[in-house]
C-alpha cells in the first residue's frame, strides 16, 4: 500500500507542515509507503495547455519538459492513495496543488462520456488512487470551506477515485483536534483496503 503526500504550502508558509509530519506517522504505522513532496521545494513546472497528453503521445507530458512533473505522474497512478494539503486560497487550491492537478491531466482520455447528465473525461487507466484533501484556512470562513469541499466533490468526478475525503483545519488548531480528525477520517476512508 503506498501514499503520496503533496504539500502545496507556498514557500512563505510552514502551518502545513506539522499535518504533514502526523500524516507521515499515521501511514508509517499502519505500514504504508508514504513519499512526499513538497511542491514548492522541487521544480513542476505549470501545464502550457498543448493536451499532446491526450492526442500526441497519450499519457505523457511532451509539451513540458526539465521537471519532476513525469516520474510524479508514474508515481501517482501506480499509488494507492493521494494526500493533497494545501491553504484553502478563495475557496480553492494553492497554486503549487494547482499545478499538480493540472500536469496529472494526461492520466485522463480527451473523450467524454455523459455521467448523470453531465460531461465527464473517460478513464484512461483500469485504476486510480483514492484521494484526500486537507485545506487549512488562516480563519474561520464558511463558505470558502464550502467551496473547498464542493471543489474537491467536482475534482473526484473526473479523477476516478474509489474514495474522497475533504478536511479542512483552521490555522492553529491544536494538535489533538488535527490528529483525532486525521485518525477518524483515515479509518472511514479504510486506506488499507485498496
Amino acid at each position: 500500500m503506498s501514499v503520496i503526500i503533496f504539500n502545496g504550502s507556498l514557500s512563505n508558509q510552514s502551518s502545513l507542515y506539522p499535518i504533514q509530519v502526523i500524516l507521515e506517522h499515521k501511514f508509517e504505522a499502519i505500514g504504508m509507503n508514504i513519499e512526499s513532496y513538497i511542491l514548492h521545494q522541487i521544480e513542476i513546472k505549470s501545464c502550457i495547455g498543448c493536451f499532446r497528453c491526450w492526442d500526441t503521445t497519450p499519457g505523457i507530458c511532451s509539451g513540458v519538459k526539465g521537471d519532476k512533473g513525469e516520474e510524479i505522474k508514474k508515481k501517482v497512478i501506480n499509488s494507492d492513495l493521494l494526500v493533497f494539503l494545501t491553504p484553502i486560497t478563495f475557496g480553492g487550491y494553492s497554486s503549487e496543488i494547482k499545478k499538480i492537478f493540472e500536469r496529472l491531466l494526461g492520466i485522463l482520455q480527451p473523450g467524454m462520456q455523459i455521467i448523470n447528465g453531465e460531461s465527464h473525461h473517460l478513464k484512461r487507466y483500469d485504476r486510480y488512487p483514492s484521494f484526500l484533501a486537507i485545506g487549512v484556512i488562516e480563519q474561520q470562513d464558511q463558505e470558502s470551506e464550502e467551496l473547498f469541499k464542493t471543489l474537491v466533490h467536482r475534482n473526484s468526478l473526473n479523477f476516478f477515485p474509489p474514495k474522497y475525503w475533504a478536511l479542512v483545519f483552521q490555522d492553529g488548531d491544536d494538535e489533538a483536534k488535527i490528529q483525532q480528525e486525521l485518525t477518524k477520517v483515515i479509518d472511514e476512508m479504510e486506506v488499507l483496503k485498496y
